[in-house]
């Protein structure tokens, strides 16, 4: 087995918070952004898809880490009640919708890790490197990223498979992402077009 497919079979792209409330209007979130945020939501969803799809296609696990609240989740303190379990607003964008074998997990605040199922599926999974994908790139990426690095995951962020309320604060966080985060900057901040040409040329996974 080439270490280039062992590496692509032990990692996840992880696609935070593609979900309705985030991206259309109707959406507590997406409302609070306005039109232009709206717009540069919607516009991560064909780049996305394309990345997603040549991820299946190279035998890399797909991981959806989305708002699933209940009323008594704490982050509801600062942020009137979004994505709540079970309704629309929580769904998965339909041009993201997750196929047979992707992982979808339910979040409670801004970062995946607080909830225990999350690690549990990378764990049980062997994903040892998260590429980093989706909303916000200053907040939820941002918490999720913090965890991810102190608990040892190799990480890798997808510049324009990310984005936030503003394009200024989309690039403070990548920004931070590489002062806090990254050990090697070049190889962790990629494009989708980067990472899908790598991808596609990498040896397809043996079948099972």
């Amino acid at each position: 087995m080439s270490s280039q497919r062992s590496d692509l079979q032990h990692s996840a792209v992880v696609v935070i918070d593609m979900a309705n409330d985030f991206v259309y209007p109707g959406g507590v979130i997406a409302d609070a952004g306005g039109p232009d945020y709206q717009r540069r939501a919607q516009a991560l969803i064909p780049g996305l898809a394309r990345l997603l799809a040549a991820a299946r296609d190279a035998g890399v696990t797909v991981v959806y880490a989305t708002d699933a609240h209940t009323p008594t989740d704490a982050e509801l303190r600062k942020w009137p009640p979004h994505a709540m379990a079970g309704t629309w607003n929580a769904e998965i964008v339909p041009g993201l919708a997750p196929r047979t074998g992707d992982a979808v997990v339910g979040k409670q605040t801004y970062s995946p890790f607080m909830n225990p199922e999350f690690e549990r599926t990378l764990r049980d999974r062997g994903i040892r490197r998260l590429y980093i994908t989706g909303l916000h790139t200053d907040c939820c990426a941002r918490h999720a990223s913090g965890d991810a690095f102190q608990r040892g995951y190799d990480l890798v962020w997808v510049s324009d498979g990310l984005q936030a309320f503003t394009d200024d604060a989309h690039q403070a966080g990548l920004e931070y992402f590489k002062t806090w985060y990254a050990t090697d900057a070049a190889r962790q901040l990629r494009t989708i077009g980067e990472l899908v040409t790598d991808w596609q040329g990498a040896e397809a996974p043996l079948a099972v």
